[in-house]
């Protein structure tokens, strides 16, 4: 009656409906429910042995309470039919009553939110499940119609088919159907107009909905300790009627926040700063995140479960839908959540493969990574997030001296660089660099923070590329390839005020990998690693590290310093090919990686100062030496090279000559000054012997 008569209610006529007529059903059942259950263990016995005739009951109907949770699931469902269709309507009322006194729908809209939850929160078995379903929908879609997006979806107009009834047994059209518009009947007034007053009690109500869904997260958190207090299931699977409902709670949740994004929990805007620093406050968005983490607590599966649950998946879905909307309390709570697991790979902290199966904190940092992909992600959030990842890494991987807090983990300083893992650090890098990127070349107003940015940066690379003495082997033999794809992407996005920083800090990682590769040569006996694996990773971090100084510091004097050093041990130990030992192989590689970046700059002086050693190798006994030393002295421009030379020599004697000139110029005027001296002397001389005299 209510969806198909609604639009001609009057106000009395709505209060009516729901409270005495809505709300006195629910509370007839109620007082149905609770004595049923008394009264149900003392007539079952009778009522078996009364019945002439044995019927067989199907299991969800066969006992007076889930008949009456049945009739309370309907009602709940009705309800919600009403909500979405005139919630409008009934927003209306608020602005009709006394202004002394709070309107009708407000002590309406609370007793709906009391009741949502205290079906969300019945207790009870598999017979409970769809009231607590019901509940549970209608609290979050008290939330979605409140909301400012909720309340244009719903003032939409909808098509009620009400034109069929029961007549005589079966189904008759008796009226054509009707439509509800945005229009209040009876005031004629325009429900599209936004009305300041209706809005205030708008938000009033949202707030309502949401200090609601605050109290079902207490209840939550009450029942998480209730369960991890029992000690037979601490390692249980979830209760599954609790896993569906946390996975319809899941679902909902997702719904109003597509709803909410955008306004009541629209992230405020990020400033650059070193860190994710968000207040705990008691905004929309950050409630929102604590409710997503109690339910994920709850959704703890099986102990040695391979895969996420259904709960685990959905609220890690939300928190990446979250942060891709540049939420940082979100990117916050992934990181958290991560822990170690970002840069340290799984096999190492619980012994599983990440091949096999799903760990939570895995998937935390992936999805962190995965967010970066958003377009919706905004470059300061990008920046922010980067730097809050990175001190995360050092603080497990850095020196004492580079950490950036105190709070590092309980094994700090104890991880191996042998069980990292690089590859989320390299995607985030590879999206964060190039956001920082652009805010620099955009804006000269954040220069002092960017200027930290990139010096953590850089700090990072230094790491990378200068570890510690007891694991200065770890990287070469393990992350080599890694650390390659990590000095390309921070080269590519580094500013060129930087150039001179990340020069000094290329040269020692490729002075380090040199001194890396000729320790394992005589130290081939060491058990504890794989000598050729370390002198091959060695080799390609030099070659990371030397061709970027080629490619973007060409004029820096460690190029011409590293090449002379490689290019001319290699050419004075005059061993080469079948009958050379390992420490000549080893550097011939070197040798090839000088060629091959050489092969890279763009820098004509650099190729011509390396021009007499690059003839020398064309005779070596090495192919590719060769090959590699013919192909940079076939690229490189000789006629470009002296004509420019010729210029400079014919700049530097005109210049001379001027010089020359400026210099003649300068010595007649000294003459003359001397001269101008020398008369000044006389006259002097002569003025002190006519004073004399008189």
């Amino acid at each position: 009656c209510a969806v198909g008569l609604g639009d001609k209610f009057t106000d009395a006529q709505w209060e009516k409906c729901l409270n005495q007529t809505v709300f006195g059903i629910m509370r007839d059942i109620s007082f149905a429910i609770n004595g049923s259950d008394s009264n149900q263990a003392s007539s079952s016995d009778e009522g078996a042995r009364s019945r002439r005739y044995k019927v067989a009951v199907h299991h969800s109907r066969d006992s007076a309470t889930k008949q009456w949770s049945t009739t309370q699931v309907l009602v709940l469902r009705g309800l919600e039919r009403v909500l979405r269709l005139f919630f409008a309507r009934l927003l209306a009322t608020t602005t009709n009553g006394a202004d002394d006194k709070d309107p009708w729908f407000l002590q309406t809209w609370k007793a709906i939110l009391r009741t949502s939850l205290e079906c969300a929160t019945l207790a009870g078995g598999r017979e409970t499940l769809d009231v607590r379903l019901a509940g549970i929908e209608l609290a979050l879609l008290c939330s979605h119609l409140s909301c400012k997006a909720g309340l244009v979806a719903s003032a939409a107009s909808a098509r009620v088919g009400t034109n069929m009834e029961v007549v005589g047994g079966a189904l008759r059209s008796v009226r054509a159907a009707t439509t509800v518009q945005n229009k209040d009947q009876n005031s004629g007034k325009d429900m599209t107009i936004v009305d300041p007053e209706v809005e205030k009690w708008r938000d009033h109500l949202f707030d309502l909905s949401f200090a609601a869904l605050g109290e079902y997260r207490v209840y939550l958190e009450q029942l998480d300790t209730q369960v991890a207090a029992e000690a037979e299931k601490k390692h249980m699977l979830t209760d599954s009627v609790q896993t569906q409902v946390l996975t319809k709670l899941v679902g909902e949740l997702s719904k109003l926040y597509e709803c909410c994004k955008g306004n009541e929990m629209l992230p405020g805007v990020s400033a650059l700063q070193l860190d994710i620093f968000v207040e705990d406050d008691d905004c929309y968005e950050s409630r929102f995140v604590h409710l997503i983490l109690t339910i994920m607590n709850n959704a703890d599966s099986d102990y040695n479960s391979r895969y996420l649950n259904q709960v685990q998946r959905g609220t890690m879905s939300l928190l990446q839908a979250m942060a891709s909307n540049s939420s940082l309390r979100a990117f916050k709570a992934l990181i958290t959540l991560s822990g170690d697991y970002m840069f340290v790979r799984s096999n190492a902290l619980d012994g599983n493969d990440d091949n096999h199966g799903e760990i939570l904190e895995l998937e935390a940092a992936k999805t962190v990574a995965s967010a970066f992909d958003s377009d919706d992600l905004s470059s300061e959030a990008k920046v922010v997030v980067m730097c809050s990842v990175l001190v995360q890494y050092l603080n497990i991987y850095g020196s004492p001296e580079v950490r950036i807090s105190d709070s590092q983990p309980s094994d700090a300083g104890v991880r191996k660089t042998s069980e990292a893992r690089y590859d989320i650090l390299t995607s985030v890098l590879d999206s964060g660099l190039e956001a920082a990127s652009h805010i620099d070349a955009q804006t000269t107003d954040e220069s002092a923070t960017l200027d930290a940015i990139w010096e953590r940066i850089l700090l990072t690379i230094s790491s990378l590329m200068l570890p510690s003495n007891d694991t200065r082997y770890d990287g070469y033999e393990n992350h080599s390839k890694s650390f390659l794809n990590i000095i390309a992407v921070v080269l590519l996005h580094l500013p060129v005020r930087k150039y001179a920083v990340a020069a000094s800090i290329l040269e020692k990682g490729a002075a380090r990998a040199v001194e890396v590769a000729f320790e394992c040569n005589e130290d081939r006996k060491n058990k504890t690693i794989d000598p050729v694996k370390v002198v091959e990773g060695a080799i390609d971090v030099f070659l990371a590290c030397f061709m970027g100084l080629c490619q973007k510091m060409p004029s820096s004097p460690s190029v011409h310093t590293l090449s002379n050093q490689i290019l001319g041990d290699t050419l004075d130990s005059k061993v080469f090919g079948d009958n050379a030992g390992l420490e000549s192989k080893t550097r011939q590689n070197l040798a090839l990686a000088v060629c091959e970046s050489l092969k890279t700059t763009f820098s004509q002086e650099l190729l011509v100062g390396m021009f007499p050693l690059l003839c020398r190798l064309t005779s070596v006994e090495n192919d590719g030496l060769r090959r590699a030393a013919g192909k940079i002295l076939g690229g490189i421009n000789l006629a470009e090279a002296i004509s420019r030379e010729h210029r400079r020599a014919e700049q530097a004697e005109i210049r001379a000559s001027e010089i020359e000139e400026e210099n003649s110029a300068l010595l007649e005027e000294v003459e003359y000054l001397q001269a101008e001296n020398e008369e000044l002397q006389r006259q002097l001389a002569i003025f002190s012997e006519s004073s004399d005299i008189t």
